[in-house]
């Protein structure tokens, strides 16, 4: 009897170890989204063809040079497929195909150092610069504010735009608040990242709180749509 009992008891368990029906309650499950449906900007580059794509939940937005659209998700043999009118993108991976008309651009490639650049576009950012040891960004938006993001992101500290001070090639705003005081030196001068060798039309100089920093940036066009 006491065989059968612990036999009943184990077969009634079993859906629950298993992670079937009833495991986890719906609403636990929900406070964990999947990072793969969040809205992310891409760079793809196709031999010297790029563009820029963000893909959220069923659509996608897409940025080719001189157009702006948006592509719904179609089904797909296998990766994922966007289409509106003659535009098809399809994905795998790191690989991508866009068809524009009759013209097709196979073997399209991520370009990841390119994303943060690109989404900055997207928001309306009008300057970027960036520095290393450790990692940091800078975002100037004019008429609206100053960010600054240090330590690998970890610091984020942001002030309304002071104005620009312009004096030949030098570039120069001055901001204070309760919690920072943020000066960014911005000097038209040939710069290249001490970590990538990229190179920049502009050498930046953040002061936070009294640090300084050194970095590299250039001005930004706006993506339009």
């Amino acid at each position: 009897m006491t065989f059968k009992l612990c036999a009943l008891l184990l077969v009634a368990s079993l859906p629950a170890l298993a992670g079937g029906e009833g495991a986890e309650p719906a609403a636990t499950a929900s406070t964990h989204p999947d990072q793969r449906l969040l809205p992310r900007t891409l760079v793809y580059d196709c031999s010297g063809y790029e563009f820029v794509t963000r893909v959220g939940p069923g659509e996608m937005a897409l940025w080719l040079p001189g157009r702006y659209l948006v592509l719904s998700q179609v089904r797909s043999a296998s990766g994922s497929k966007y289409q509106e009118g003659d535009i098809v993108f399809w994905s795998k991976g790191d690989e991508a195909m866009l068809r524009v008309g009759d013209v097709e651009y196979p073997q399209c490639r991520l370009q990841p150092e390119r994303a943060p650049w690109a989404d900055a576009r997207r928001r309306g950012v009008d300057f970027r610069a960036v520095g290393n040891e450790p990692g940091w960004h800078l975002e100037i938006q004019q008429g609206r504010q100053l960010l600054f993001v240090g330590n690998y992101g970890e610091q984020r500290l942001s002030t309304p735009d002071p104005g620009v001070q312009v004096a030949g090639q030098h570039r120069s705003y001055r901001a204070s608040t309760e919690a920072v005081e943020l000066a960014v030196d911005i000097l038209a001068t040939p710069c290249f990242d001490s970590m990538s060798g990229e190179a920049f039309p502009a050498a930046v100089t953040v002061t936070v709180n009294g640090r300084e920093l050194q970095g590299c940036g250039r001005d930004l066009e706006r993506l339009s749509n």
